[in-house]
Formats: C-alpha cells, sequence, structure tokens
C-alpha cells in the first residue's frame, strides 16, 4: 500500500518500489554485525572465513528485514523492532514457529534455519531463514508482464491460498497457535485496541467502522483454520520465469480463524473505487471462483461484504501503527510518515463496502449497461445455454480433453493434426474442451 495514494484513482495499492532493494542498516536499527557473524558462524557452521555482508531491505513496515551474505550463500534475518511496541506486535518467534511446520509439510515458505532469543546478540529477539531468489511485485497491477502471464500470476496466487487453507492443523502440530473460535470478534476488537493505542488524532470513520463491525458479525464464527493474517500479492515470492509461487513471506500476522478473512485482504485492490481493470487481470468474481474450485466449496460467499470491511478496517489500523513508530522513531521504512494519510480515506472504502451488503453489486451500473444486460441474459436464456449440450454430446463420445496426452492418450503429434481440424470453427476447442488455456493451436499446411 503506497501510503496517500489510497484516494488516488491513478495508482491503487501501488508500493514505493518496483524492485526489492536493500540499503544501508538504517540508524535506528544497527547493530554489531562482528556479534552476529561470531553466533551464525556456530549455530549455521558457516564454512567461508570471510566477513558478511548484511544491508537492510528497503521495503517492508512490519519487522525490520535484512539480508544476510557471505561469499558462498544468503540469508534472511527478521527481527523485532527496538523501543516501546504496540502489546502483542512483532512476534517473531510466531513467525518462525508456523514458517518451520509449513516448510516441513512441503508448502512454499522460505526455510527457517534459527530463532533466537538472547538479545545480546543483536539487541533484540531474531530469525533467520534461507533467501528466496525470484521475483516480487510491487505494483500490484504487473504492469510489466503480458496479459496471459498476468492473469496466470494472480491464479498461482489465489490458487497457494487454497492450499493453504487446506491444510489440517493437527497434521501441522499447530493445534493451539490461535485461541480457536470467535476469531471475527476477536480481530474486530484487537484492531479497535491497536489502532486507539497508536491514535495521532481522532478519525470519526474509524470510531464508525468499528461500531458496524462489532454489530454486524456474522452468525457462525467457529472456524478454526490457519490463515495468514497478510495476504497479499507483494508477499508473494514468484519464480524468476515461471507464473508458480515458491516462498510465501512475512507470517507476522500469521493465526487461527476464518479464511474468508485472508481472501476478502487479498481481494481488497480490486474493491477499490477505482480504474482496476487492467487487460489479463481477473476480476474478484473469478479468483473467488477459482478459490472455491480449489477447496471444492461453493462460490457463494456469505458476508463477504464483512470480511471486506475488516480487511480494510486492519490495513487501516497497520497504517496508524505505522505512522505511530514513525513518530516513536522506530519504524522499518522510510516513508513511514506518509502512512498518516492514508487511514480516513481507508475506512471511508470500508464503510462504503460495509453498507452494501450484496458483494455482487460493488460498481453500480449505467441505464444502458442494466438495459443490455438483460439483453445478453434472455439471449444467453434463449440461445445459448440450450447450445450446451452439444459440449455434453462432445463428452459422451469420448472426444473431451483431447490435449491432455493422460487422458486422450495421444501423442503431441495426433493432436496437432486434430487440432487443425478444431480449429476451422472458432468455438469447435470449446465444444471439446480444448480452448486457452490448453494446447490448442492450428498448423498451416505447406
Amino acid at each position: 500500500l503506497k501510503p496517500g495514494k489510497l484516494s488516488t484513482p491513478k495508482e491503487p495499492f501501488r508500493s514505493i518500489s518496483h524492485q526489492l532493494e536493500t540499503t544501508k542498516i538504517r540508524q535506528q536499527h544497527k547493530f554489531d554485525v562482528n556479534k552476529l557473524q561470531k553466533y551464525l558462524s556456530v549455530k549455521l557452521r558457516l564454512s567461508d572465513n570471510g566477513s558478511l555482508s548484511v544491508r537492510q531491505y528497503s521495503t517492508g513496515q512490519s519487522n525490520p528485514t535484512f539480508l544476510i551474505q557471505s561469499s558462498s550463500t544468503s540469508y534472511v534475518l527478521r527481527k523485532r523492532p527496538p523501543g516501546e511496541l504496540l502489546p502483542g506486535a512483532h512476534q517473531v518467534n510466531r513467525e518462525y514457529r508456523v514458517q518451520k511446520a509449513l516448510f516441513s509439510a512441503g508448502f512454499p515458505v522460505p526455510q527457517p534455519l534459527l530463532h533466537c532469543t538472547d538479545t545480546s546478540i543483536i539487541g533484540t529477539e531474531f530469525y533467520v531463514m534461507q533467501h528466496v531468489r525470484g521475483r516480487i511485485f510491487r505494483d500490484l497491477r504487473l504492469l510489466e508482464v503480458t496479459p496471459a502471464e498476468r492473469s496466470a500470476l494472480y491464479v498461482a496466487a489465489v490458487e497457494v491460498l487454497a492450499k493453504l487453507h487446506s491444510l489440517e492443523l493437527k497434521s501441522l502440530d499447530l493445534e493451539g497457535f490461535g485461541k480457536g473460535p470467535g476469531y471475527c470478534r476477536r480481530q474486530v476488537s484487537t484492531w479497535t485496541k491497536q489502532y486507539v493505542a497508536a491514535a495521532h488524532r481522532d478519525i470519526p470513520a474509524m470510531n464508525e467502522l468499528s461500531d458496524w463491525l462489532m454489530k454486524n458479525l456474522p452468525d457462525k464464527d467457529d472456524e478454526v483454520t490457519l490463515v495468514h493474517g497478510d495476504m497479499r500479492l507483494d508477499n508473494l515470492v514468484f519464480h524468476p520465469t515461471e507464473a508458480r509461487v515458491i516462498a510465501v513471506l512475512d507470517w507476522e500476522l500469521s493465526t487461527t480463524g476464518n479464511l474468508l478473512a485472508d481472501l476478502a485482504y487479498f481481494l481488497m485492490p480490486h474493491y477499490i473505487p477505482t480504474n482496476f481493470s487492467i487487460a489479463g487481470l481477473p476480476a474478484a468474481a473469478d479468483l473467488i471462483s477459482i478459490y472455491c474450485s480449489c477447496r471444492g466449496t461453493p462460490t457463494a460467499l456469505p458476508h463477504l461484504n464483512f470480511y471486506l470491511a475488516l480487511s480494510f478496517f486492519k490495513m487501516a489500523s497497520i497504517s496508524q501503527g505505522i505512522y505511530a513508530r514513525h513518530l516513536l522513531g522506530n519504524a522499518s521504512a522510510p516513508n513511514a510518515a506518509q502512512f498518516g494519510q492514508s487511514v480516513e480515506p481507508t475506512a471511508q472504502i470500508a464503510l462504503q463496502l460495509a453498507k452494501r451488503f450484496n458483494p455482487n453489486i460493488l460498481f453500480l451500473q449505467t441505464a444502458k449497461g442494466r438495459a443490455v444486460l438483460q439483453q445478453v441474459k434472455d439471449f444467453m436464456q434463449q440461445h445459448v445455454l440450450p447450445a450446451q449440450e452439444v459440449g455434453a454430446k462432445a463428452k459422451e463420445a469420448g472426444l473431451w480433453n483431447l490435449f491432455l496426452p493422460a487422458v486422450s492418450g495421444l501423442s503431441q503429434l495426433d493432436y496437432a493434426y486434430i487440432a487443425e481440424e478444431t480449429g476451422r470453427c472458432l468455438f469447435a476447442p470449446d465444444v471439446f474442451n480444448c480452448q486457452a488455456p490448453g494446447e490448442t493451436f492450428f498448423i498451416k499446411k505447406r
């Protein structure tokens, strides 16, 4: 989130830097690098005798994060900020515990290597993990990639979220990691307290939003699932060349609770009243459909407006906390001062979402748009939907998924001739379920 830009339509949810960069260790976060090197040499059994290079990541607003490099390998260190902190915040021990459990289960996270509670080493508690090389996108519109890759990256992100929510706490040995049922009430209470503790001025929209959330808690709030707590696209490391998530970062806010809170938090950029319609960028409804398909659950999401409002309330409270750390002089990034400007507009967006009880009608159509929509619905009923049985006939005839060797038993060459035939008609690949992003292609005879 770029502070101060939330209410500006031109740059929704854009970070301060297009690439992840490092800088010299900031004055307020300095520590004895030689002492750290001696400690890591013993704990990690470093094979080289050269000095360590330690630089601080310039992005990120939570726990200060550092890139540690030796001649042979690279690590990442996360530590608690110095000074007075808000109650319950910056618990690096929880980050370490959940990452260790997830890594053991094969979920894509950086491998955690050690957790140190000895504050005499660098002045605060910290943990060290392997450095994962890949792509991190700071601009959530992904303008630097093609529309096809843009879509694939978002799909990969939603799929990894669905994978996280499919893990069982017992198999992860994380029973007792959270506080059990009542997650939504705790979240509203927690972020209200965090906001009040960090507030530098009275913001009526935040007070109104807190009251609305507490009065509109979901009827059922007994789900206990591992949630990330800060699931954003820029907390994911993608493969250098593939649309695949190779690491999920920043588990500071992870706990157990309602998985819809994670999904809504990820979808926040799509519900900002700005132009987030970029070619190839999947709509919120499409991402919801993919997520539900991965988990085998209905696409109807009750109380989605509540979870969206809660997500924006949480974001506003976090922004207030970042600004408070700036005032205390222990902020993690140099742009922390700007976050004070984003609290009120974020709360106002949340209030707008909160009062719209149909999550599918978050943007109102024009009169012409509604008229055309009705025409399309009528045409679909009269002509399009009845034609679906054509596809069913193809499936019954065994002419389904022909591009998949494991299903059809065809070689790539076999399918090439078939694709040439289906390519003679624009909608034939759909009938045979061989449309993009499958392997449909057309071969021109020489």
